[in-house]
């Protein structure tokens, strides 16, 4: 009885020191899930609009040309010039690829419309048998629509992407001349008139700019073009061509898809 008596005993003792001895035991916790943020890529298409402002040089050798019709008056002069500049929008489309390195290679194509123009004013003045012929004249030089077709490429700091650019840039280019003839103070209608001509000039263009991603679809950015357009023939006789440089700054928005 007693051997019994102590082993039961022993056992209850045992029973009682389980749950204790589990409460001391630690068990591993798994830790939360930590959300792993994949970085930002510049690849994908894109559509965007934009704004800004443009100045053109116009080179035209408008004192050949007047002295070419005026030379032998008694006097003439001119002032302003054909260096056209003002606002402009347009819309941009494009696409970028980020290469692991983080080199960003893209195209883009833009269209501007718009109107950047100067203005030049002549006066030429004559006398001969006691009449006066005077000229007021206006020569006009406007690029009405312009866009590109570049090539890019950047690096992308994460979400900033500063790049360089190029390609072929084109744009509408006018040129108008208006004259009105007076005789003595009188206007003669049959001996004044108006003359223009317009041509799509296709040319080259570089630049850059800078891009950051607001989001990760929308992108705001700045960018800086210089356009050579070739030149537009304006009048064969006094050989007079009117070479069309434009320099625009815009800023733009782009979706990305």
């Amino acid at each position: 009885m007693r051997i019994r008596a102590l082993f039961l005993g022993s056992a209850a003792c045992a029973a009682l020191a389980v749950p204790a001895f589990a409460a001391d035991l630690s068990f591993p916790v798994k830790a939360p899930a930590v959300a792993i943020i994949p970085p930002f890529s510049w690849t994908g298409f894109y559509l965007g609009g934009n704004a800004g402002y443009g100045w053109g040089e116009g080179s035209a050798n408008w004192g050949n040309y007047l002295d070419y019709y005026y030379g032998g008056w008694d006097q003439y002069g001119s002032t302003g010039g054909s260096d056209p500049e003002g606002w402009f929008g347009g819309l941009q489309i494009g696409y970028n690829y980020q290469l692991v390195n983080n080199v960003v290679l893209g195209i883009e194509a833009d269209f501007q419309f718009g109107s950047l123009d100067d203005r030049l004013d002549y006066t030429a003045s004559t006398t001969s048998g006691g009449l006066t012929d005077t000229d007021f004249g206006t020569l006009d030089s406007k690029i009405e629509a312009l866009g590109t077709v570049r090539g890019r490429i950047g690096y992308a700091f994460d979400r900033f992407l500063p790049y360089a650019t190029g390609g072929l840039a084109w744009g509408n280019v006018k040129v108008s001349e208006r004259w009105d003839t007076y005789y003595n103070g009188a206007y003669q209608p049959a001996l004044s008139g108006s003359a223009s001509t317009s041509e799509t000039l296709w040319g080259w263009t570089v630049g850059g700019g800078g891009e950051y991603a607001v989001t990760d679809n929308w992108t705001l950015k700045a960018e800086y073009l210089y356009a050579d357009l070739g030149d537009i023939n304006w009048d064969s006789d006094a050989g007079t061509r009117v070479d069309v440089k434009v320099q625009t700054l815009k800023l733009g928005v782009n979706y990305k898809f």
